[in-house]
């Protein structure tokens, strides 16, 4: 009966279950017992590749991420791009707006002078104005 029961255990194991279950059985632990202890190193082994599944990244996993990233690159590229011709644009504006300020500059020189050509004359005319009047009285 025990044979019967060892060759069913047997069924579906890997070849590291057969040769730990094989060991356990020659050390003269009950097939029962060796049974658990190989069901329990299957689970804990399992239970470990889990978690390095969840954490350890697949060959396809680092391909759906490179692609990813290629994209998101070349999505970034593009912003970049844009940015760089608004930049350009806004130079622009900001050279436009300094040449309109050079000229704004220029127009109030140039009034400044006027004003003072205008003054000094009324000067003139205001001061012969008086004199003409002083050699009247």
């Amino acid at each position: 009966m025990a044979t019967l029961q060892c060759a069913a255990m047997l069924i579906g194991m890997g070849s590291f279950n057969f040769a730990l279950l094989d060991a356990l059985l020659s050390a003269g632990v009950a097939p029962d017992r060796a049974r658990q202890v190989v069901d329990l190193f299957d689970r804990s082994v399992d239970e470990r590749y889990g978690l390095h599944a969840q954490v350890l990244a697949t060959k396809r996993d680092l391909a759906e991420l490179e692609t990813r990233l290629v994209r998101e690159i070349a999505e970034n590229r593009v912003g970049i791009a844009a940015m760089n011709e608004r930049i350009a644009e806004t130079h622009s504006s900001i050279a436009g707006t300094h040449a309109r300020i050079a000229e704004t500059n220029a127009r109030i020189a140039e009034t400044r002078a006027d004003l003072i050509k205008w003054m000094l004359a009324a000067l003139t005319a205001q001061t012969a104005l008086l004199l003409g009047a002083l050699r009247l009285f």
